[in-house]
C-alpha cells in the first residue's frame, strides 16, 4: 500500500512539474513543490517500512539499492525544489525517477540471510557512503543534461521556449562541481569503510574482487572529472559532457556487476 502511495506521489508531482514550465503561476510552482515534499515523505516511510520489515537495513538487493540512491537523489533535488533559482531541475529528474521506481517496487521486499551480522558494525556505513557518493552523481547527471539543454537553447536563441526558465550556466556549473567534489568524497570514504568492513568479517580478497574493482572504477571517473576541472580548467560543456560518460560508466558497472557476480558481496549489494 505504501509502495503504491509512493509511486502515486511521485507520479502527482511529475506532472505537477511538468506543467509548470507551461503555467508559470506561483501556486502551480508551489503545488508542485508540496507535492514534491509529499513524494519524499512517502519514500521515507517506505524505507522505515522495508526496515522494520526486514529487520535490517534495506540495501539487501540491487532493487533496494537503487531505491535508496533515488531516495537520496530525491531529498537533494527536493531542496533545490524550494530553492527559485533551481526550482526546474526536478522537472528532469522526477518522470525517470518514478518510471524506476513504478519497476522495482514489486521486488523491494527480497530477503537476504548473507551477511546480516556485518550490518552491525562498518557494513552499513559503508554501504550508505558508497550509495550517498552514487547519488550525488545522479545529481551530477542530471544537472549536466540540464547544463547542455540550457546552452543549446542560449545558442539557438529560443528564449521563449518552456524550458527556457532553467538555472543559469553559473549555477548549474557550481552545482555540478559541488556534486563531483561531495561525491568523490563519500565514494572514497565508502571504499576505506568497505575495506574495514571486510578485514573485520575476514573476507577473502579473491570472493570481494570483483566489487572491489567496480568501486574503484567509479573511484577513477570521479577523480578524473575533478582532475580535469582542477589541472586543465575544464569546466561548463566539457565537465558536462565527461559527467554524462561517467554516469553511463557507472550503471554499465552496476548492470554487469549485479548479474554477473551477484554473490560477490552479498546478494545483488552495491
Amino acid at each position: 500500500m505504501i509502495a503504491f502511495g509512493v509511486v502515486t506521489a511521485y507520479t502527482l508531482a511529475s506532472l505537477a512539474y511538468i506543467l509548470s514550465l507551461f503555467f508559470r503561476t506561483r501556486p502551480w510552482i508551489l503545488l508542485a513543490q508540496v507535492l514534491f515534499s509529499i513524494s519524499v515523505a512517502c519514500h521515507f516511510l517506505l524505507i522505515l517500512s522495508l526496515a522494520t520489515r526486514l529487520n535490517t537495513i534495506p540495501l539487501v538487493s540491487p532493487a533496494q539499492g537503487v531505491n535508496m540512491v533515488i531516495f537520496l537523489a530525491s531529498a537533494v533535488f527536493l531542496v533545490l525544489a524550494w530553492r527559485k533559482r533551481t526550482a526546474s531541475l526536478a522537472v528532469f529528474f522526477l518522470p525517470p525517477a518514478t518510471f524506476v521506481l513504478a519497476l522495482l517496487m514489486p521486488s523491494l521486499a527480497q530477503r537476504s540471510d548473507i551477511f546480516l551480522n556485518s550490518y552491525q558494525y562498518w557494513y552499513p556505513l559503508h554501504t550508505l557512503s558508497v550509495i550517498g557518493g552514487e547519488a550525488l552523481f545522479v545529481v551530477a547527471f542530471i544537472t549536466s543534461l540540464v547544463y547542455l539543454v540550457h546552452e543549446r537553447i542560449i545558442y539557438k536563441g529560443t528564449i521563449h521556449s518552456p524550458v527556457a526558465g532553467l538555472p543559469p550556466l553559473s549555477i548549474l556549473d557550481s552545482l555540478l562541481y559541488a556534486c563531483l567534489s561531495l561525491g568523490f568524497v563519500a565514494i572514497t570514504i565508502g571504499m576505506i569503510l568497505g575495506g574495514l568492513w571486510a578485514s573485520s568479517i575476514d573476507l577473502r580478497l579473491s570472493s570481494i574482487a570483483p566489487k572491489i574493482m567496480a568501486g574503484a572504477l567509479m573511484w577513477v571517473v570521479f577523480a578524473f572529472c575533478l582532475h580535469q576541472r582542477f589541472a586543465i580548467g575544464w569546466r561548463g560543456r566539457r565537465t558536462a559532457i565527461i559527467t554524462l560518460v561517467g554516469f553511463c560508466v557507472m550503471l554499465v558497472v552496476f548492470l554487469v556487476m549485479n548479474l554477473a557476480f551477484p554473490h560477490a558481496h552479498g546478494i545483488g549489494l552495491l
